[in-house]
């Protein structure tokens, strides 16, 4: 469900506003058709990629839509916002399962990309309404973070505005390491005044646990996962037991500071660990609920969670950039296309 500078968080605030920089994503490509198209529309390649990675991309993009749709359509919702809040509604009405939207982009390029999205969520909002059962996701990127910090602030402020009226909860999705300062830097921003807001940190980056450190007193709603980006080794773990240890030490990280916790995984020995750990250390249903991917075989796991009292919400993304969206996913994570044919062969696990 996302991703992950040894900079604590906190110091961004004594910066002075500029052009996120740090945080930009790569350049257009210069062999783009000049079209006015936004990375949601295409990947964009900075000349630092190697060749290996412009093959990889040049072979992703070759993918036929059509293709792509057949591996992927479980996991989105649609096009529409009517799809998502349909697949929402029915979730809920039928399994008692949560969901939390996002509007598929990211990476925009210029404000007029970003004024879109933020109007996409705007309607979003209203169509959800108050809603008890379904959150709002959003990733800062595709509201302007890569273009100009107090451009993607003024978004998120009408943003959380408007889901404020309707006491609707939005998290800033995480994204690759080079978004985290400004990420936690908008939710320390605004956590005064919209205090229905979270983040999420990711157990493969080292930094993780000094990151939650930074925002400890604000006790953050956190959803914790592993971390779908394809980190540098310098910055993240490699090893997928080892990040599953340290998604456990991060939960008891943040359930001894009182935080409440996502457990997001689609391990079914890690929640149940989390779980157990959660009994031990004196948590109720009411510090904690399980998250997991909308598409992800996993239903009779999951109905057996709600059976027991645990909340269990699914991340319910849909868009027009569907097909982008999924060609980044795979580039980020090739391994998503092996578990996408082994789901095809999962049912209801």
């Amino acid at each position: 469900m996302t991703n992950e500078r040894d900079m604590p968080a906190g110091q961004a605030d004594k910066e002075t506003p500029r052009a996120c920089c740090a945080s930009a994503p790569p350049t257009a490509d210069p062999s783009g058709d000049g079209s006015g198209s936004t990375p949601w529309d295409r990947m964009a390649v900075s000349r630092e990629v190697s060749t290996f990675e412009r093959i990889r991309w040049g072979a992703i993009s070759a993918i036929p839509t059509f293709a792509l749709h057949f591996f992927t359509h479980p996991y989105i919702a649609g096009a529409d916002r009517a799809d998502a809040l349909a697949v929402a509604r029915r979730l809920y009405d039928k399994r008692g399962i949560h969901s939390t939207i996002d509007v598929l982009g990211e990476a925009v390029e210029n404000p007029e990309a970003t004024a879109e999205a933020l109007e996409e969520y705007l309607r979003l909002i209203d169509d959800v309404g108050r809603s008890e059962h379904i959150s709002i996701s959003t990733k800062l990127s595709a509201l302007g973070q890569g273009i100009d910090r107090e451009l993607c602030d003024r978004n998120v402020e009408t943003l959380l505005n408007h889901a404020a009226k309707y006491d609707l909860f939005v998290r800033y999705d995480m994204e690759d390491h080079t978004t985290i300062d400004e990420t936690l830097r908008t939710y320390q921003r605004f956590i005064g005044k919209f205090p229905k807001t979270g983040i999420v940190l990711q157990s493969m980056l080292f930094r993780t646990p000094k990151d939650y450190a930074a925002v400890a007193q604000l006790r953050p709603n956190v959803r914790g996962v592993i971390g779908i980006y394809r980190e540098p080794p310098e910055v993240a773990y490699t090893d997928k037991p080892t990040m599953k240890k340290h998604l456990l030490k991060l939960f008891e990280q943040m359930w001894a500071n009182g935080s409440y916790v996502a457990i997001a995984t689609h391990d079914r020995e890690v929640v149940r660990s989390a779980l157990e750990m959660a009994k031990k250390m004196g948590k109720t249903t009411a510090d904690y609920e399980v998250q997991m991917l909308l598409g992800v075989p996993l239903n009779n796991f999951q109905d057996d969670l709600v059976a027991r009292g645990i909340k269990v919400r699914l991340y319910v993304p849909y868009g027009k950039h569907w097909a982008a969206y999924c060609r980044r996913r795979l580039n980020a994570n090739p391994n998503i296309a092996a578990l996408a044919l082994r789901n095809m062969f999962r049912v209801g696990q």
